[in-house]
């Protein structure tokens, strides 16, 4: 008897963790994709100032929340990331548009595509 309870009250702290790393992570992706947009915005109305401080606002609030993020993603997904984020200030700083656009819109993906790949469904199970 004591086993079961041991095993059930294992299985429901896993799935709270899970319940926990997804919401957190959902919230995250959500404000960076804010920041994602701002910035995008920023590099099309050729506002290279406010692009700057975008991304480096981008890439700080990236360092705070990757800590947490590491521990329940893939850390290929994060590499990915963290690469795309160690050239968007230099594209920007340098004022290429085409380069900080394209390195913006594969952000946008990765994130995106790191919460579907997080996301409870059949096709995440099997």
């Amino acid at each position: 008897m004591r086993n079961v309870v041991i095993a059930v009250v294992i299985f429901l702290v896993m799935i709270i963790a899970m319940l926990f790393s997804l919401s957190y992570l959902n919230n995250v992706s959500s404000t960076l994709q804010r920041v994602n947009d701002e910035l995008e915005q920023f590099i099309s109305d050729d506002q290279w100032d406010k692009a700057y401080k975008s991304a480096m606002e981008y890439t700080h609030r990236w360092e705070y929340h990757s800590k947490i993020i590491k521990i329940f993603v893939n850390h290929q997904e994060i590499d990915n990331v963290e690469m795309e984020l160690w050239k968007l200030p230099q594209y920007v700083k340098e004022k290429t548009k085409d380069e900080a656009l394209a390195s913006v819109h594969a952000l946008k993906f990765l994130l995106s595509h790191i919460s579907k790949l997080e996301k409870i469904n059949l096709q995440n199970i099997f």
